[in-house]
C-alpha cells in the first residue's frame, strides 16, 4: 500500500511530540511542558489518516547552539540519521516544521538546513505555528518577510491531546493538522525552475547529476553562508556528521513520492532504527499544487 513518509522537526519545546500525538488522536510521543528534551532519538510511528497510512518521524528538538554547542550538534547528527534512514527507504513526502509563535525570526537558519542541505529542494515543507490557545493571527506577511518558503501552514493548539471531553479548540486543531498533512503530501513535489529543471536533465545525460549528494566543502560553505552558523560549530556539525575528510559526501534526501512498499510490523513500528530497509526508488511524483502563499516561495538568491 501507499505510504506517506514525513519528518517532524523544530526546536526544543515547541510541541513536536504534541502534534505527533494530535494527528495519532492518543498520547504516543512523550511531551514535556518545559525546555528539556523529552525526545532523546527520532522514533518513528505508523499513523493513519483518513485512510492515508503515514509514517511520521519525530525528531530530537534543536537547541541553540550557544546554549549547548555539543547538545545543538548532536541533536542534528541524530535528525539526520533520521533523514538517512527515509532517504533509503525512497525520500521524504513532507516535512512538518513546528515553530511557536514568536519565535519564527530564529528559525530561518535551521529551516535552510533542512531544506537546503539535508534535503533536496523539492521536498515539501508544511508549517505548524504552535501556541497555547486559538489564534486568528496571519503568517503569510511574517514568513515572507524570512523568506521561508512553505506549501501551507496552520496554527494549532498543543495544550493536550484531543479526545473524549476536548475543548474545541483541541479538536479543530486535530482537524487542521490531518488536513494539512493530507493536502500537503497529495499535492507534490516543491517545483523546479525551467532552468533548473533543464540543467538537471543535462546532468543526468551527461552523468555528472550529484544533485543527491554535497561534498564536504560545499556543506560547510552552505552551513556558514546559508545557515548563518559560526564556523566552530560549523566545524563541530560536520565531524559529528563524520564529514572530517575533504573526499567525505553529506547524502541528501529526495522527494518520495509516495513509495509503494510494506509498512514495518507494529511491534517495530516505534523507537526503530536498525529495521529493515527498503529498496524502494522515489517516484516522480505530480507538480505542486499550490496550496498555501504562492509569493512565499524563493530562489537561492535571498538572503
Amino acid at each position: 500500500m501507499s505510504m506517506f513518509n514525513v519528518l517532524v522537526v523544530g526546536q526544543t519545546g515547541c510541541g513536536k511530540s504534541s502534534v505527533v500525538n494530535i494527528l495519532a488522536g492518543e498520547s504516543r510521543a512523550p511531551t514535556s511542558d518545559d525546555l528539556g528534551h523529552c525526545t532523546k532519538h527520532w522514533t518513528e510511528y505508523a499513523i493513519l489518516v483518513d485512510g492515508r497510512s503515514f509514517q511520521v518521524f519525530d525528531t530530537i528538538g534543536f537547541l541553540e547552539p550557544g546554549l549547548d554547542t555539543k547538545g545543538y550538534t548532536d541533536a542534528i547528527a541524530n535528525t539526520y540519521l533520521a533523514i538517512d534512514v527515509l532517504r533509503k527507504r525512497g525520500g521524504i513526502d513532507l516535512v512538518l516544521y513546528c515553530v511557536r509563535d514568536g519565535e519564527i525570526e530564529k528559525m530561518k537558519g535551521h529551516y535552510r538546513l533542512l531544506h537546503e542541505v539535508f534535503c533536496e529542494e523539492e521536498v515539501p515543507v508544511a508549517l505548524v505555528v504552535t501556541n497555547r490557545g486559538v489564534s486568528h493571527k496571519s503568517y503569510k506577511a511574517i514568513f515572507r518577510s524570512h523568506k521561508i518558503a512553505y506549501v501551507d501552514y496552520v496554527c494549532a493548539n498543543i495544550a493536550s491531546t484531543p479526545g473524549p471531553g476536548s475543548s474545541a479548540a483541541d479538536t479543530e486543531s486535530q482537524k487542521a493538522i490531518k488536513e494539512l498533512l493530507v493536502k500537503c503530501c497529495d499535492a507534490g513535489p516543491n517545483p523546479r525552475s525551467t532552468l533548473q529543471q533543464l540543467w538537471r536533465r543535462v546532468q543526468k545525460l551527461v552523468g555528472t547529476d550529484q544533485s543527491q549528494s554535497l561534498k564536504r566543502n560545499e556543506v560547510s560553505t552552505l552551513l556558514t553562508q546559508r545557515c548563518k552558523m559560526q564556523q566552530a560549530v560549523a566545524d563541530q556539525l560536520l565531524a559529528a556528521l563524520d564529514l572530517q575528510l575533504p573526499s567525505s559526501r553529506l547524502q541528501r534526501a529526495p522527494y518520495a513520492g509516495a513509495v509503494t512498499h510494506e509498512l514495518p510490523s507494529s511491534e517495530n513500528s516505534a523507537g526503530t532504527r536498525d529495521e529493515q530497509i527498503s529498496d524502494a526508488m522515489p517516484s516522480s511524483g505530480s507538480q505542486l499544487h499550490s496550496v498555501g502563499d504562492s509569493t512565499s516561495l524563493h530562489s537561492h538568491s535571498d538572503n
